[in-house]
């Protein structure tokens, strides 16, 4: 039977790679079978010798995220303070006369 894989551990780390490497110690301890646990462990690797960057190192541990979770941006509209007082006159002269 082969050896369980361990969890890896750094020396020289900066405060984005200790997020980083927070984040892999969390995926790690909730890791199901040998598989997950080494490819975190790549991934984390490659990131410490900047072969990926933390774009792609979340995306690939973050692998069972849904797209409705992920950061997407959405317009926004807006009106003057003027604007929407016409709006709303407008709005309450048109129920009035119905």
């Amino acid at each position: 039977m082969s050896e369980s894989v361990k969890k890896l551990s750094f020396e020289d780390m900066d405060f984005k790679f200790m997020a980083a490497f927070g984040q892999y110690s969390e995926k790690f301890d909730q890791a199901q079978n040998d598989d997950e646990k080494n490819e975190l462990n790549e991934a984390i690797t490659k990131l410490h010798t900047e072969e990926i960057s933390y774009q792609d190192y979340y995306s690939t541990i973050d692998k069972e995220t849904d797209d409705r979770h992920r950061f997407h941006r959405s317009k926004i509209n807006t009106s003057r303070k003027y604007e929407y007082r016409q709006n709303q006159q407008k709005q309450e002269r048109i129920k009035r006369h119905k």
